[in-house]
């Protein structure tokens, strides 16, 4: 389910769910939580990359494994993957996400864990939570605190989708490049950041996170919480069980 290689000092974490689009489910979540855990070892890891094999970067949350859940066992289970994606905080490596397909949900959520993101030009982006009858369950903060709260909401609550092009015009994503240079593209700003003095990145990343009130934890625990509110309405329950239906048809 996931992939972990290092050279020249650049961790490439490979999410590898191709055939769900990379679908994050608990299995795959503990697995990034314990590629971070080793990462945190890695003398020579200078800089922390994560892709996603297939058509997309990561398509959210796995439906199939949240139906079933209750209201709270699933807002548990979404805020578990919040606290292991927020290590991406305290890793002292810069990190980047490289985005390419489908960015959607907690695939954008992920992504904004992230100190850089890099996109293919033709690459969807968005959070279709509310769309489905539920609240985004974590990163929102994140979300605003990178394009401010006016497009913030405009995403969250418009649900409309935009290309990598869109996203780099307003400031979610660094850049977007034609998917056939987002590898090359992705490379250059890693091995620039690799080949600086890693104290002086360390601890500028650690002022930045420091200095944003969005970060704090606790507002991805009041997402989860919000989540939970709605996904015990009839509306969410409904919604989900008919995504699970349409999936199993095909």
């Amino acid at each position: 389910m996931l992939e972990f290689q290092v050279k020249d000092g650049v961790a490439w974490i490979t999410l590898k769910r191709p055939q769900v689009l990379n679908a994050i489910n608990k299995e795959l979540a503990n697995l990034f939580r314990e590629t971070l855990e080793a990462v945190e070892k890695h003398a020579d890891v200078r800089v922390v990359v994560t892709r996603g094999e297939g058509r997309a970067f990561c398509a959210g949350s796995d439906l199939h494994e949240l139906a079933p859940l209750s209201p709270m066992d699933a807002a548990r289970y979404e805020l578990e993957f919040a606290q292991i994606f927020s290590m991406l905080d305290r890793l002292p490596q810069p990190t980047i996400a490289m985005l390419h397909g489908h960015v959607l949900g907690g695939g954008l959520g992920l992504a904004l864990y992230h100190d850089f993101r890099i996109a293919a030009s033709s690459a969807s982006l968005g959070m279709p939570e509310v769309e489905l009858g539920w609240a985004p369950p974590w990163a929102m903060g994140r979300l605003a605190e990178t394009v401010g709260f006016t497009k913030a909401r405009w995403i969250l609550m418009s649900c409309n989708l935009m290309t990598g092009a869109g996203a780099a015009q307003i400031g979610l994503v660094d850049k977007a490049v034609p998917e056939s240079e987002l590898l090359a593209e992705v490379e250059q700003l890693a091995n620039r950041l690799s080949a600086m003095p890693p104290e002086g990145l360390k601890q500028t990343k650690l002022l930045l996170n420091r200095m944003s009130p969005l970060r704090r934890f606790d507002w991805d625990a009041a997402a989860s919480e919000a989540f939970r509110t709605c996904y015990e309405k009839p509306e969410a329950q409904s919604r989900i069980a008919e995504f699970v239906a349409k999936k199993k048809k095909r």
